[in-house]
């Protein structure tokens, strides 16, 4: 059977359930934003900042408008925290040296630091190996797709 290429809604399809799927998202979002009209608490978060709208010109943005930025910003943080992951474990699994360096590197931060005391940024500038793992893996091709580099 061919996947089918136009959003058309037939029950059970993957469109449906997408379609079913979003509807629960923006009811929750719906709330979620009447809730903190009305309870006039400020949590200066992202969610304010859109309710807010732009300081200068006082333009305020729909409920939809704002429904579909945090719907946006909830589907690329999920995508690219996801994708980046995977490629991370995939080019460590393929490459031993890599992943001995890294851990190497993350147990030496580690054991400079009581058990107790959290990571830090100055902890994580100073994971020269990490950093040049990471940055290749935010990396696209002309054609959009994340591409691995050898570093």
């Amino acid at each position: 059977m061919l996947p089918c290429l136009m959003p058309i809604n037939v029950p059970g399809t993957n469109y449906s359930k997408g379609l079913q799927a979003r509807k629960k998202l923006v009811a929750m979002l719906r709330q979620m934003i009447a809730d903190r009209r009305s309870s006039g608490c400020t949590r200066d978060d992202m969610l304010d900042a859109l309710l807010s709208g732009n300081e200068g010109t006082r333009a305020k943005l729909s409920d939809d408008q704002i429904i579909d930025l945090l719907i946006t910003l909830i589907y690329s943080g999920y995508e690219t925290v996801s994708t980046t992951s995977m490629m991370a474990v995939k080019y460590l699994s393929d490459n031993p040296k890599a992943l001995g360096q890294i851990r190497k590197e993350h147990l030496d931060i580690r054991k400079a630091k009581s058990p107790e005391d959290p990571l830090d940024w100055n902890d994580y500038k100073s994971m020269t190996f990490t950093k040049a793992i990471e940055l290749p893996l935010h990396s696209t091709d002309a054609s959009g797709s994340s591409t691995m580099y050898m570093v």
